[in-house]
């Protein structure tokens, strides 16, 4: 199903896993930066800055565990991942972009 947009629309979706291994989504690669620091880099570059949203995978995260997305350009995200004490940890993650 195609959506109808007033503008042309790209979106790229993946599911990450806490080791940076691609679980689903395409039109990305993942770099671990470190512990909880994750970068995905878009195959194709978006044409403006896209509107990003990131969150766990799994039901093993209590709910102040999360994901966020720190810095996003047209060209790639960073999301970092931490526990429910607020430290960074690694965590496996959703992550859509959309612009």
């Amino acid at each position: 199903m195609a959506i109808d947009a007033p503008e042309n629309v790209q979106i790229i979706r993946e599911t990450v896993a806490a080791d940076s291994t691609r679980i689903a989504g395409y039109g990305f690669k993942v770099t671990k930066l470190s512990t909880g620091k994750y970068t995905l880099t878009f195959n194709n570059d978006f044409a403006e800055t896209p509107s990003v949203a990131a969150t766990l995978d799994g039901d093993d995260w209590k709910l102040l565990d999360n994901a966020h997305v720190c810095d996003a350009t047209t060209e790639r995200v960073t999301v970092r991942t931490g526990n429910s004490n607020g430290e960074v940890g690694d965590r496996p993650f959703h992550f859509v972009a959309m612009g």
